[in-house]
């Protein structure tokens, strides 16, 4: 099984307008992007190294991978990856930074076909997204550094789904 890997966006690729629209708070933050994403799942996951990653997940299985970012005196939320589309594939991976700077690489796998992947794919540790209908892997460090003697250290403390689609319309 072939892994499809997008590079992400680079820490200094944010839209200008978007750093106009910050919010005082975390929680604003995160409110006001939730609202911009009705009709999606969101996951968020707390990493070993503090920072916080939401995963989105919309239409059929596009998953994209946002992070909160302290902009003056404000918060912002912002994609800091492609969209990866698994609607002909298993599974699809991607590499990003943090606003803070982290670097990891997130494997989604839908839901039961972890087994298809190729051996040195199946070695990650995967944890169930949106209440198990999908996993994902997220390691520290981008996959296409790593040599393949080390496994890569998962970073994920815990995950919670933060946000289901509204389908009432």
């Amino acid at each position: 099984m072939f892994l499809l890997i997008l590079a992400g966006c680079s820490n200094n690729e944010y839209n200008s307008s978007d750093i106009e629209k910050t919010f005082a708070t975390k929680e604003e933050a995160l409110h006001q992007f939730l609202e911009k994403n009705p009709r999606s799942y969101v996951e968020q996951i707390n990493t070993t190294d503090n920072d916080e990653i939401f995963i989105v997940r919309s239409g059929n299985h596009q998953y994209s991978a946002y992070g909160m970012k302290r902009v003056n005196q404000g918060y912002i939320v912002v994609k800091l990856t492609g969209t990866l589309a698994l609607h002909n594939t298993i599974a699809g991976s991607s590499e990003f930074t943090t606003t803070e700077g982290n670097d990891y690489t997130f494997l989604v796998v839908k839901k039961g076909k972890i087994d298809e992947l190729d051996y040195s794919s199946r070695k990650y540790s995967f944890s169930p997204l949106y209440m198990g209908d999908a996993e994902i892997a997220l390691n520290k460090g981008h996959i296409k550094n790593n040599d393949g003697a080390t496994l890569p250290e998962s970073v994920i403390q815990s995950t919670e789904v933060i946000a289901e689609p509204n389908t009432s319309s």
